[in-house]
């Protein structure tokens, strides 16, 4: 997982550096906000416009969120794969799993 968060973090700033785009924590954010709200549409599709999504839809979608979830972790100098054990390890004691 940290070679495809790093992956991930640096196609962005490639794209960034080719387009001239400062990136900080705000744009980033803001992207992966705007890049929910297209999974989000995604999600809702068939129940807000009749229209069945395909699968390539929502693995777009939600490498999209990736892509900007590893930025925005790479500003601040999180580890994604560090933090989502840990935070599974809390999760298990808190609710008595294995």
């Amino acid at each position: 997982m940290k070679e495809l968060q790093k992956l991930a973090s640096d196609i962005v700033k490639e794209i960034d550096r080719k387009l001239g785009v400062r990136r900080d924590a705000h744009l980033t954010l803001s992207q992966l906000i705007e890049e929910l709200g297209e999974l989000a549409r995604v999600v809702n599709s068939e129940r807000l416009r009749g229209k069945i999504p395909r699968k390539e839809e929502f693995e777009e979608e939600f490498a999209d969120v990736f892509l900007q979830l590893s930025a925005l972790a790479d500003i601040f100098g999180i580890d994604l794969e560090k933090a989502v054990l840990e935070k599974i390890e809390i999760l298990k004691k808190r609710h008595g799993l294995k």
